[in-house]
């Protein structure tokens, strides 16, 4: 066990910044970032991304987009998207995330557990969609950067007998 964990944590994607680790780190990050009040974040982000050979650092480091400072914009959003797949209409479920007072909800724990099924559902689906565009995205922007990188002349030393 201690030489297959120990192997597993030099692993050079886990702590490097390469496209493809970065970009496993966003899909296994993000997703459990969006869910709100998920406890446990950082700890759960840093197993599933040592599972999946993720940069660490990004795994955690997403964690804290969700913040009582980002609260308001991410628990209307998730509402919303959560009322949308529970079958109302974006122009009802809009307004139902507009006009309600998410001051008021986050004081008062039994206000929010009303509808803590749509928020953990609009943020699940929101997390897996941002997490595949991210990594998407990620991915696509490494291979270009290996292609590009690929077609670069090489720069080495000058050759001393060139000189003038």
């Amino acid at each position: 066990m201690h030489r297959w964990l120990g192997d597993h944590l030099m692993d050079k994607s886990l702590w490097r910044a390469t496209p493809e680790s970065l970009a496993r780190a966003w899909l296994v990050g993000f997703p459990i970032t969006s869910i709100p009040f998920l406890p446990g974040q950082s700890l759960i982000a840093l197993a599933l991304g040592f599972a999946n050979r993720a940069n660490l650092f990004l795994c955690v480091g997403l964690q804290y987009l969700s913040n009582p400072l980002t609260a308001i914009v991410h628990l209307p959003a998730c509402y919303f998207a959560g009322k949308i797949i529970m079958g109302r209409s974006p122009m009802a479920a809009w307004n139902d995330a507009v006009t309600r007072d998410w001051g008021h909800a986050l004081k008062h724990p039994k206000v929010l557990a009303e509808d803590i099924f749509e928020l953990y559902l609009g943020g699940a689906v929101l997390g897996l969609l941002i997490g595949v565009a991210g990594y998407a995205v990620l991915h696509a922007w490494g291979e270009r950067r290996q292609k590009k990188l690929a077609t670069r002349p090489p720069t080495g030393p000058k050759n001393s007998t060139n000189r003038l």
